[in-house]
């Protein structure tokens, strides 16, 4: 009755995982990396939208003009900060390796508008700057005014 693997058993495994791991590693080493670049870029380009959308809504629907950024939006999470001494409010997302601003969202609700900017330079590493600029269409940094 056999009680052990043999070595040949042995070294046949060991290859077939080492063959598994060439190949899975390379697939996630750029994981980090690109989940942060598309989270920034998509929360920002959300939020810009949601803000005009929310900031109609107020003015037109509910008759109020005096509102901030914070009152129609929310951003919470790593990274993300709300500045209430710019215009009507700010939120602006540093990058946490180096507290670099990457990107930002602003509101002026005096004059009907939602800014938001993505600067791919300033994230701290070139796996996540080339990430955000294949998001942005191989573009450093945009700026976007939105009028409502």
């Amino acid at each position: 009755m056999k009680k052990a693997f043999t070595l040949i058993e042995l070294i046949f495994v060991i290859v077939i995982i080492g063959l598994l791991a060439a190949v899975a590693v390379p697939k996630f080493l750029n994981l980090k990396q690109h989940a942060e670049a598309n989270s920034v870029v998509k929360t920002t380009i959300d939020a810009a939208q949601q803000a005009v959308e929310a900031s109609i809504n107020m003015r037109d629907l509910e008759n109020n003009s005096s509102f901030t950024l914070e009152d129609i939006i929310q951003l919470k999470g790593k990274g993300w900060n709300y500045d209430s001494g710019t215009d009507d409010g700010k939120y602006y997302y540093n990058d946490p390796e180096n507290n670099n601003t990457v990107s930002s969202v602003l509101l002026d609700v005096n004059n009907s508008r939602v800014e938001y900017s993505i600067d791919c330079t300033k994230f701290s590493d070139i796996k996540t700057q080339n990430n955000c600029k294949a998001l942005l269409g191989n573009q450093d940094s945009v700026d976007v005014n939105l009028t409502f």
